[in-house]
Order: structure tokens, then C-alpha cells, then sequence
């Protein structure tokens, strides 16, 4: 009797030794899952970082260009002006 109660009690430890085996394996599996999805959510992030840095700048450019073209504007006197507008390449004779 007393071996049969021996034996169960290792078969129940090696089942045990099993359950924390597959544990281990699932639980290490689903942070290896999540450490990929973190890695790949900091790429993205970098990468909108990049454009939207890339646009801020493409907009500092274009206030500038608007800046200087309203400088160099206010410094035409009226005739000066009226006769850039008549060269423009936006003005079509109707």
C-alpha cells in the first residue's frame, strides 16, 4: 500500500512540474508577444514623430517665404505695385 501512495505522490509532483513547465512556456510566450507589439508601437511613434516634425518645419519655411514676400510688398509704392500685379502670371486678360 505504502508504494502505491509513494507513486502517487510523484506522479502528482511530476504533473505539477508539468503545469509550471507550461506556465512558464504560455506566460513567457505572451510577454515575448507583448514586448514585439511595444517594440513595433515605438517604431510607429518614432516614425509620426519624424513627419510631424517634417511638416512643422515645411510650415516654418512657408511663413517665412510669406513674410519676406509681405515685406518686400509694403515696400512697393502704389504705381510699383499696380504694375507687378499687371505682370503677374495670375492676371489674364478677358
Amino acid at each position: 500500500m505504502s508504494l502505491i501512495a509513494n507513486w502517487w505522490t510523484e506522479i502528482l509532483a511530476g504533473l505539477a512540474f508539468i503545469a509550471a513547465i507550461l506556465s512558464a512556456y504560455f506566460g513567457g510566450k505572451k510577454i515575448g508577444t507583448t514586448q514585439t507589439q511595444a517594440k513595433a508601437d515605438v517604431t510607429a511613434a518614432k516614425v509620426e514623430s519624424a513627419q510631424v516634425a517634417a511638416v512643422a518645419e515645411k510650415q516654418k519655411e512657408n511663413v517665412k517665404v510669406v513674410k519676406d514676400v509681405q515685406a518686400t510688398n509694403s515696400a512697393l509704392s502704389d504705381s510699383d505695385a499696380r504694375a507687378k500685379l499687371r505682370q503677374s502670371s495670375f492676371n489674364r486678360p478677358e
